[in-house]
């Protein structure tokens, strides 16, 4: 079967794995600057997002609407694939993956060609999984076999993100001026991940970011004690050789019990949350 797989603007491939695996399909969400909507990725870059925001503009994101999705379903299965698996951020961070469950409802009334999956996670979290599943197809693997991977890499991935900057949280009324200043003050690293329920949650603070990447090697390196050889992904927000860094700190201790890939810089729609600096590291284990 002509297997394609469907994600969204979070995820935000690099340019190498569109190329080389023409299967994948996007599907935008939006920055909306002043009352005025941005394609996310299209439209606007993390460049013109921070000056905005430097600018005191007004922001927010907003999720695709269900035509988008339909669109893109119609246009893949008018292009002869035979099945589509859509995968996307949890719906506890983003209504994408509802948008995508209509769409699939208008497009595949009988429920035999589309499976919309939330992957309980965001970003690189998404971003191995839908490489991954990109992989399995063309190795010719079925479509209950990439049904398999996507499930297990959905139950097993990991994803933690840092902020840099705690003022990013006072502009998403996430934390007050005076908690921010004390924990900037201090150097305070929140480090976050999806929790049981695939909400974002602080799961430990760290001083320096020195010490977040520290605690980033040490938990791989128990996953990968427990697990085996993890797939990892590293992002960030303006901070490529914070990026480096990590990548350089886990192969020296870790070496081939990991394959290790810098992914794009965290697009607009996230940066947003995470401002600048943020940066964090995403793991599953290699199937």
């Amino acid at each position: 079967m002509k297997i394609a797989i469907v994600t969204d603007s979070i995820t935000n491939l690099r340019a190498e794995d569109l190329e080389k695996y023409q299967n994948i399909a996007y599907v935008h969400l939006n920055v909306i600057i002043n009352n005025q909507a941005y394609t996310d990725l299209v439209d606007i870059d993390n460049a013109k997002l921070f000056k905005a925001i430097d600018e005191g503009a007004t922001y927010s994101t907003s999720q695709p609407s269900p035509k988008a999705f339909v669109d893109v379903y119609e246009r893949l299965l008018a292009d002869g694939y035979d099945y589509i698996f859509s995968l996307h951020c949890s719906e506890k961070v983003s209504g994408t993956v509802n948008s995508a469950r209509m769409a699939s409802e208008i497009v595949d009334e009988a429920g035999t060609k589309i499976s919309v999956i939330d992957m309980k996670s965001a970003s690189i979290g998404v971003e191995n999984t839908v490489i991954q599943a990109a992989e399995a197809v063309a190795a010719g693997k079925s479509v209950e076999e990439v049904a398999q991977l996507i499930e297990f890499n959905k139950e097993n991935t990991h994803l933690y993100l840092t902020i840099d900057d705690l003022s990013t949280l006072v502009r998403s009324g996430r934390m007050s001026k005076g908690k921010a200043a004390i924990g900037n003050f201090l150097n305070v690293k929140p480090i976050i991940s999806f929790n049981s329920e695939a909400k974002l949650d602080v799961v430990d603070k760290v001083r320096t970011k020195k010490k977040v990447l520290k605690w980033l090697v040490d938990k791989l390196a128990w996953d990968v004690v427990k697990n085996g050889e993890q797939v990892v992904r590293i992002t960030h927000v303006n901070a490529q050789d914070t990026a480096e860094e990590l990548k350089s700190m886990m192969t020296e201790i870790l070496g081939k019990k990991i394959e290790v890939h810098i992914s794009n810089e965290i697009g607009p729609v996230m940066a947003v949350h995470f401002g600048r600096g943020g940066f964090g590291a995403s793991w599953v284990s290699k199937k």
